[in-house]
């Protein structure tokens, strides 16, 4: 039967495919998860092992096995594949970790104290520049977050470049007070001077 449905499926017949992947679905499934010890992964590889055979149907001799052994070859190779993407992935992290030869990170911005911190920099900045007047915070996230020069700044805000340079002074003054702010706030400081408010 399933060498009709093979005949069947080679001359586009999506039904027959579909009854293909049918009969054969759960044990490939069954074999993958036995390998993988991951349904979600199980699952996967069991898709990518019908997309790979359906499209190497042609390939298929029935002389050299059954399409059941055969599509468990691919099952198999579908499942090393990924195993061996993760175990390269994990291992080489993890077994230098057992064994206390942790790869070092020297990059100050890796470090996690360090990039805490700058998480927390960059989320007060954007919730500072969030109240920036909003030409100015415009101009100010065209600058420095989009690049822009300031004749390419002047034609996407339609000003001209002498008031694009304008609005991000502004802005940094804007930001520096609205910042100074934040941290006599943080920092508990009763008597602080943040100049004129926004």
């Amino acid at each position: 039967m399933t060498q009709e449905l093979i005949a069947r499926a080679l001359t586009g017949d999506e039904v027959a495919a579909r009854e293909i992947r049918h009969l054969h679905y759960p044990a490939a499934l069954r074999l993958a998860y036995m390998l993988l010890q991951n349904l979600q992964d199980a699952e996967d590889a069991t898709q990518d092992a019908f997309v790979y055979a359906f499209e190497h149907l042609g390939q298929y001799d029935p002389e050299r096995a059954a399409f059941g052994t055969w599509f468990k070859i691919i099952v198999t190779s579908r499942c090393r594949d990924l195993q061996r993407r993760r175990r390269t992935r994990w291992l080489s992290l993890q077994e230098l970790t057992d064994r206390g030869r942790e790869p070092e990170d020297k990059t100050p911005g890796h470090q996690p104290a360090v990039a805490l911190e700058l998480v927390g920099v960059q989320q007060v900045v954007w919730e500072a520049l969030k109240q920036v007047p909003t030409k100015s915070r415009q101009a100010l996230i065209l600058r420095y977050f989009g690049g822009l020069s300031y004749a390419q700044m002047a034609q996407a805000l339609g000003c001209p470049v002498n008031t694009a340079k304008s609005r991000v002074v502004y802005g940094h003054r804007a930001l520096a007070r609205l910042l100074e702010r934040e941290a006599c706030i943080e920092l508990g400081y009763q008597s602080c001077h943040t100049g004129d408010a926004p």
